[in-house]
């Protein structure tokens, strides 16, 4: 770790520099591990709040592929004890985002801070302001005696690649990306969010009064998106096959007032389930349709929890699920492999059969999400783990 002396120097100049012109505004300053603690009990009472960043970039890798059937050809050298995370170290790179976000970020970080509970794995991380300073943040931890980097989001897929490439003894992971020939340094954490969405949409249908619903979708170029927001509108239709499935993409994670507009306007559409499939942004559309008194479904992480803080908030008892993607369980898996001296690039899918997705309970919504439904989606959920159900979703 950064000596202590070190960083005190550190953060009496930081103000001068800033004053004199020399800090450099892109790069981000990795908040340590005890930045992280706080950040995390931030994280736990704090409501999401919109990052000032710039907005994400849609350009994807040009050579990087996302099909999630890549395989998985060969093994990084793995570091440390089985069972031992002391000297072991980890750093994490967020998407354009925080780690209180309520959703993507926020899942991934919990599963850094448990590894650093339960391992005694020290930690690390930067919350990135914007796309450009990708490569910038993870060149700052592959440089520093990390013996594992995790960059959270699609749209860090080409940054990582180029950053591994340079650090061939560095092991590295990407959430939400998966590459048709993986670098052997970089393992692929990647999800089934199209059965997610699906038991979403299913849910939707039994609700709904309507039989009209509505979904606002996060960056339309990243396929985690495309899945759930697909997944969504072929639940409800196995439903009731005449439903009317409203569906918007924006071209950000981080503008809950977008979102919160493109609810509103689907409500004026006659929905009365709305679906928050991209980050603050979606956060902000279910927010915004609870407060009109829509029905709301999450995503990533129990919503009500996070973007309700656990029914404070108004319009908590509008939420009936949400679709969990379990990014905390697919970090800290792959952070115990390197403390194991087990790491490999071989790639994880996160399904309903393994548990990496499922669906939130309804909480104060449960008057609403009677026992007739939730058997049925269970139903849904078993057919889906067992192969009897596909969601018929493809992504380009």
């Amino acid at each position: 770790m950064r000596k202590l002396y070190s960083a005190l120097l550190l953060v009496l100049l930081l103000p001068l520099l800033a004053a004199c012109g020399a800090a450099d505004p892109g790069t981000t300053t990795p908040q340590g591990s005890t930045g992280a603690s706080t950040a995390a009990s931030t994280a736990a009472s704090t409501a999401p709040t919109p990052a000032e960043t710039e907005e994400p970039s849609t350009a994807a890798s040009a050579d990087a592929s996302t099909t999630a059937g890549g395989t998985a050809t060969e093994t990084a050298t793995a570091t440390g004890a089985s069972g031992d995370g002391s000297g072991i170290r980890v750093a994490l790179v967020t998407d354009v985002g925080k780690i209180n976000d309520g959703t993507f970020n926020q899942f991934a970080f919990e599963g850094l801070q448990r590894a650093e509970e339960e391992l005694g794995v020290e930690i690390d991380f930067i919350e990135t302001q914007q796309p450009t300073d990708y490569e910038r943040n993870l060149e700052q931890f592959a440089g520093g005696d990390y013996d594992l980097v995790i960059g959270v989001g699609f749209l860090m897929g080409e940054a990582i690649q180029l950053v591994a490439s340079r650090h061939p003894d560095v092991n590295f992971a990407i959430v939400d990306f998966a590459y048709e020939t993986p670098p052997a340094n970089v393992k692929g954490l990647v999800f089934e969010e199209d059965q997610a969405g699906y038991i979403a949409g299913t849910m939707a249908a039994l609700v709904s009064q309507s039989n009209t619903i509505g979904v606002v979708g996060g960056v339309e170029q990243v396929p985690a998106v495309q899945r759930f927001v697909k997944g969504y509108e072929a639940g409800a239709k196995a439903q009731k096959p005449e439903i009317n499935v409203r569906q918007v993409y924006l071209p950000s994670f981080t503008d809950p007032s977008a979102g919160a507009e493109a609810a509103r306007s689907q409500i004026s559409e006659g929905a009365d389930v709305i679906f928050g499939a991209g980050g603050q942004t979606g956060s902000g559309a279910i927010q915004a349709a609870a407060a009109e008194g829509a029905y709301v479904i999450g995503v990533d992480q129990d919503e009500y929890v996070t973007t309700f803080r656990n029914g404070s908030v108004e319009g908590a008892d509008r939420i009936i699920t949400s679709a969990v993607k379990r990014v905390d369980n697919a970090v800290f898996d792959t952070i115990q492999s390197v403390v194991d001296g087990e790491y490999s690039n071989e790639l994880y899918v996160g399904n309903v059969q393994n548990g990496g997705v499922d669906y939130a309970e309804a909480h104060d919504a449960s008057s609403v999400v009677t026992d007739e439904i939730r058997a049925q989606v269970d139903e849904i959920k078993a057919g889906l783990a067992d192969g009897s159900i596909e969601t018929g979703v493809s992504v380009e």
